[in-house]
């Protein structure tokens, strides 16, 4: 796996990596959201794989956490890392990346986790003994 965080205490906050958080921040919900960052970043990379544009999704996530890097209420934080999560889950199991082929055609580039086997529906499932 990865590097262990690295974490620094300095005038009341702490540094991981290129995130500051409040040191006020419990433990446990900075350390959420900092696995978070790094989720939503690995998940950014895999899904936007070789598109260049798309990839700047980066300049976005970044700025977000940014932008709330001095909220100290825990509910708000829990709040905004729910939807963070959700924001992951749906890049990660809703995105396919197409490549133009021609004026009017695009080629579809499923990643194999979005990948599943062809199971036929059944009306009436029955259950399993």
């Amino acid at each position: 796996m990865g590097q262990p965080a690295k974490t620094m205490a300095c005038c009341g906050l702490k540094l991981w990596g290129q995130m500051i958080l409040p040191s006020s921040l419990p433990k446990m919900l900075g350390l959420q959201v900092l696995q978070l960052f790094k989720t939503l970043h690995r998940t950014r990379q895999q899904v936007f794989k070789n598109d260049k544009r798309a990839l700047e999704a980066r300049v976005k996530i970044n700025e977000e956490f940014k932008k709330h890097k001095n909220e100290t209420s825990p509910e708000k934080i829990k709040e905004m890392v729910k939807i963070g999560s959700d924001v992951e889950l749906l890049l990660r199991t809703s995105v396919i990346q197409g490549i133009h082929t021609d004026h009017d055609t695009l080629q579809l580039v499923p990643r194999k986790d979005l990948l599943t086997e062809n199971v036929p529906y059944c009306d009436a499932p029955t259950l399993k003994q």
